[in-house]
């Protein structure tokens, strides 16, 4: 069995996602002629996500890009109507699509080092004959809490 590029299984003719790559493209086309049309602060937060009947769905990120959409929801219906393929449209509709984000990373975890670990450590590098590991081991051992009594 042989590897083949991603493109080329996603773009190859016969390809079983060939349709739905094309399908994504030309939302993609769509949502940059639309973001072209608006002003800059609104046009970073609109998405064509996808067509069906006579209907355009339109997303934003947030309830108060919503609410910019809304307003101009006939001039936005004009603009579309304009591209290629979508003189019969007769709505949009929006929708809030919150934007991915990544989840915040884990509080960092700090270690404790027992008085009785860093002692065993201490012994071990007592006996230890190699040099680097030895003074590793003094180091880690330094790391314990300070005897307060």
């Amino acid at each position: 069995m042989s590897s083949k590029p991603v493109a080329k299984i996603l773009t190859g003719r016969g390809s079983a996602l060939q349709t739905l790559f094309q399908r994504a493209q030309y939302l993609q086309q769509l949502t940059q002629a639309l973001r072209d049309s608006l002003d800059a602060p609104l046009a970073a937060h609109v998405s064509v996500a996808n067509l069906r009947e006579k209907t355009a769905v339109i997303t934003t990120d947030t309830p108060a890009w919503l609410t910019q959409l809304r307003y101009q929801a006939p001039a936005i219906l004009q603009v579309l109507k304009t591209l290629p393929g979508l003189e019969n449209l007769h709505k949009v509709h929006f929708k809030i699509q919150p934007a991915s984000q990544t989840p915040p990373a884990p509080p960092a975890r700090h270690a404790h080092l027992s008085r009785a670990s860093a002692e065993l450590l201490k012994s071990s590098a007592t006996g230890t004959e190699d040099d680097a590991l030895a003074e590793a081991l003094y180091r880690l051992s330094r790391h314990a809490p300070k005897d307060t009594s």
